[in-house]
């Protein structure tokens, strides 16, 4: 995962995110902004810029 890709959440992550007020469950494709270790900077459609760690998210296109 590099800056450019476009991932989705992992389903495993609808569990992990329920009943949590601060973040939701999207399948919504997000942009990697930041790639940083095990972490990652995503931008959501709505503007949003939130840090996660890598392995919640998988790649749907990657840049070459």
């Amino acid at each position: 995962m590099k800056c450019g890709d476009l991932v989705r959440m992992k389903r495993r992550m609808f569990w992990v995110l329920k009943g949590n007020r601060h973040q939701r469950y999207t399948e919504q494709p997000l942009l990697v902004m930041e790639e940083w270790h095990s972490a990652v900077k995503l931008i959501y459609p709505d503007g949003t810029v939130k840090t996660d760690l890598a392995e919640n998210y998988e790649a749907i296109d990657e840049v070459s």
